[in-house]
């Protein structure tokens, strides 16, 4: 098992498909190299590299979460919202996460941790596996995650498209300040997400509404606030 060093913000994770929303394997592979790439652009303050596309239906990353702007919190609530970002853009094909501690240089060179966690979430139809930390670390970590997941996986892919524009500018905020703080960002208007998606502000309300959008933004904050106790 690998150790996880004290107040490490260094993680490796992997992605790898488990319903490729009936798409064919060369589509799929195409889909998950625009997909990394643009979430790669947008979180290049926490990932140490670009996201790997090794093939296979895996995405595969590594970050550096100390390296967040304002430290370990925000980089623990950037990297929720980023697997979130993935599975939101990704939406209908779904992944399972497997997230493990490392100070290793490439997060292939984990691929024994990795399967480990993946045998766990598939075994326990998970969203995501934690692996590597105590037990009760892994398991508070996984638990919180499995929450995002129920919601993630159970959206159509015209709600995920709603919730990617409702939450454009991210959930949460980390405050600057000697204590870390958070605070939920604005919301988009409705009206204009109709606009964008030539409809009626009322069918994006509705489909927010079904989408329990509310209830994610709070998963999100608690999966945050969860990893960062567990790192620092």
């Amino acid at each position: 098992m690998l150790a996880a060093s004290i107040g490490t913000g260094t993680l490796s994770l992997e992605a790898r498909v488990v319903a490729a929303g009936g798409t064919t394997e060369t589509v799929l592979e195409r889909r998950l190299a625009l997909v990394a790439e643009a979430v790669s652009e947008r979180y290049t303050e926490i990932l140490t590299s670009a996201i790997e596309v090794p093939g296979g239906g895996r995405l595969s990353f590594r970050v550096n979460l100390d390296q967040a702007p304002r430290g370990l919190l925000d980089g623990s609530a950037r990297l929720v919202e980023m697997i979130c970002e993935l599975t939101l853009r990704l939406t209908p094909v779904k992944c399972r996460f497997a997230l493990i501690p490392s100070e290793m240089g490439k997060p292939q060179e984990a691929s024994a941790e990795f399967d480990v966690a993946f045998e766990e979430a598939t075994q326990q139809r998970l969203f995501l596996a934690v692996h590597g930390f105590n037990i009760l670390d892994d398991r508070s970590l996984t638990g919180v995650f499995a929450g995002i997941g129920v919601l993630l996986w159970g959206w159509t892919e015209r709600q995920a498209q709603f919730v990617r524009a409702l939450l454009r500018e991210g959930v949460v905020e980390v405050l600057e300040g000697p204590e870390p703080a958070m605070r939920f960002l604005p919301e988009r208007k409705r009206r204009e997400i109709a606009a964008s998606f030539k409809v009626s502000p009322s069918v994006v309300t509705e489909c927010l509404q079904a989408a329990k959008v509310k209830r994610f933004r709070y998963e999100v904050w608690a999966a945050a606030d969860m990893l960062r106790r567990v790192l620092q």
